[in-house]
Parts: C-alpha cells; structure tokens; sequence
C-alpha cells in the first residue's frame, strides 16, 4: 500500500490516465542494480529515486575527480577524491526518504555478479566493454533485463537487453567483445557533459517503463540518437538461437600490457628502453615522464621510433596508446607493450609527484 505522504509525493504521476496505484506500488516493491555512478549513472539515479524505486543497489569502485564534474552533476567539488557509490547514495536518500539506497564500493566482477540475481532489474551505466559484457552474461544467466546505453562523442546508443529474460542480448548485437584500445572512451574522444545526461535519462525512463508494465520500443530494437540532428533511429534487434550458451566465453589473452608499476620497473633493469608518449602536447604540459619520445597519436612519425629496442607506449589512461600500438605493429614494430591505465597509472603505481588530471 501507498502511504499518505507518499500519494502526496507521486500526486503528478498519479495523475496521468495510463498511471495508476498498481504501478506506483510495482515501483515500490522493485529492486534496481546501477553498475556505475559516472555520467549515465548519475543522470539515472535522481529520477529513479524521485519516482518512487523502492530499492537501489549502486556498485561503483572510482572516486570523484575534478575532470568529472562537467557532467556528473551530483557531485561537488569539495566532494572531489570521495567515493561516488557512497555520495550518489546520500544523494538519492536525501532526495527521497522513501527509497532504500546500497552503496558497494566495488568494482563488478566476476567475484559479486551474483548479485544480479537478487535484483528485478539491471542498469548499465558503465563506460568500459569488459564489465558491459560481463553484465550481459549474468543477467542471461539469471534471467534479467538490463538497460544498456553507451555514448560517442554526439551520439548515443540505447536499448532494454534480455528483456524479460527472452528478448534480444548485447551479444546478439555484439558478438564479440572489442580488443582493448579499439574503441575510444570519452576519456579518450572526449564528451559534452549533457550527452550523458540524456541517455541516462533514457535509462530511468525504460527502467520505470520496463518495472511498471509498460511497452517501449527500447525492449526490442536499439535506438540511437543523434544530439546534432536531434534524430533517433531504431534498429531491430532479433535473438540468436544460441544466445544462452554463448555467455562467459573463455578470452584470449594478449600479452601486449602490463601495469605502469612493471614498465617503471624494467626501465630500471633495461629490459625496456624507452617510453613513446602518445599524448597532445598541452597534455605533456600538464605530466609527462623525463626521458619519454613525445609524439601526438596524429603526427607519429614511425621513422623516428626505435624498431628494435624494446619500448612502452603511453598515454592518458591506455586507450590511445594501445591504438598506436596495433598501428604500429602491422608497422613491423614487434617489441612494443602498452601501459596499461597510462599516466593516471604511474601517478597511482609509480611517482605521486607526477600530477593526475
């Protein structure tokens, strides 16, 4: 049952013909797991909480950073270096007492997907494919919907996968996990903080549409929306056959990374001679590693590489280098590793003195 002060709440959406008490009360009785509190996750969780979610589980293992702030909007500067899971927590509690908040500061792994399983419904609002597709396969194995919403410079994906345990997956849509490096994140290609604000708003709304009972056509098509043109195209999505056993693959491992801390460290032995810088210029001004070939992704110049030394290419956070890597690699260049998480990475590994941003 709805309590007075909570019809007094939801008294708008009560309202609307098509909404009733039974939704509110579905509503109230659901159980949502947001994987992420960044940008999709941060525009989702106020609106789910203002709704009426009964309960949220927010798993999220970052800290807040200055850089976030241009589009994870419920967060402060002087919150900067706190966990997200615990502020987007306080904040959605502050915003509706009504709702129950779990904040795990952790990141999803394999080690706690279970918790899939304890939940009614799946929010992802992460910015990485291996935690995506390892999302996928647990909400295939335990029969869950998730909601799926990915962003690209002007551009944004959406789409409610497994929905009711029998629609389409994102394997179905993407068979194959991409290779590390091959597609940019927004750290890398760069983000308009209101990009992921809409699609996160998107979320909320196939989520509460998905809870309450309601069609959409986010439960079997993928929609993109293009901010520039202010258009969203839908494409239809089908289920493979086979698309329960094909969760959980075993992965090939590629051993062309390893952590700053092992580069720094074969730096020092001279079992790696040099380090490539891939980063723009204005991004050396900021931190950059004495010693290092500095060379922007954009103007490489391979002849001025060292071919048969053994070297490591790095960058802000391990995107951009590994795509210089493989470039460089169908180049010839067979003894190059890639530093894994860049320069962030060896702030945090190697040298404090060696500022983040």
């Amino acid at each position: 049952m709805l309590t007075t002060e909570e019809i007094n709440r939801y008294q708008k959406q009560l309202a609307i013909p098509e909404w009733d008490a039974s939704q509110q009360l579905r509503l109230k009785n659901a159980h949502i797991l947001i994987v992420g509190a960044g940008g999709l996750g941060v525009a989702a969780i106020p609106y789910l909480a203002a709704a009426g979610v009964g309960r949220l589980t927010i798993i999220d293992h970052d800290q807040v950073e200055l850089s976030n702030l241009g589009r994870q909007i419920i967060y402060r500067t002087d919150q900067v270096g706190q966990s997200k899971a615990l502020l987007a927590k306080a904040f959605a509690e502050s915003l509706n007492p009504h709702v129950s908040v779990e904040a795990i500061v952790e990141k999803f792994s394999f080690a706690n997907h279970t918790r899939v399983q304890d939940v009614d419904l799946v929010i992802d609002c992460t910015d990485n494919f291996d935690t995506r597709y390892l999302i996928n396969d647990s909400c295939v194995k335990f029969g869950k919907a998730f909601v799926y919403a990915a962003i690209h410079t002007w551009e944004g994906q959406l789409a409610v996968c497994n929905a009711f345990g029998t629609g389409p997956t994102y394997r179905c849509l993407f068979p194959d996990e991409p290779s590390a490096g091959e597609i940019p994140t927004c750290n890398e290609a760069g983000v308009l903080g209101f990009l992921p604000g809409m699609l996160g708003l998107m979320q909320a709304k196939e989520a509460i549409f998905y809870l309450a009972g309601l069609d959409s056509p986010a439960q079997s098509q993928l929609l993109r929306w293009d901010s520039r043109s202010m258009r969203m195209h839908a494409f239809r999505m089908e289920r493979s056959a086979d698309a329960a056993d094909r969760i959980f693959p075993t992965k090939k491992v590629e051993a062309i990374e390893i952590s700053a801390r092992e580069v720094a460290a074969r730096l020092l032995s001279g079992e790696i001679q040099f380090v490539l810088d891939v980063r723009e210029p204005f991004e050396w001004d900021l931190a950059s590693l004495p010693g290092a070939i500095q060379m922007p992704m954009n103007s490489l110049q391979p002849d001025l590489i060292p071919k048969e030394a053994k070297g490591a290419v790095l960058c802000h956070h391990g995107m951009r280098s590994m795509y210089v890597l493989k470039h460089l690699q169908a180049q010839g260049f067979a003894n190059l590793l890639n530093v894994a998480g860049g320069i962030d990475a060896w702030s945090r590994e190697v040298d404090a003195s060696i500022p983040r941003y």
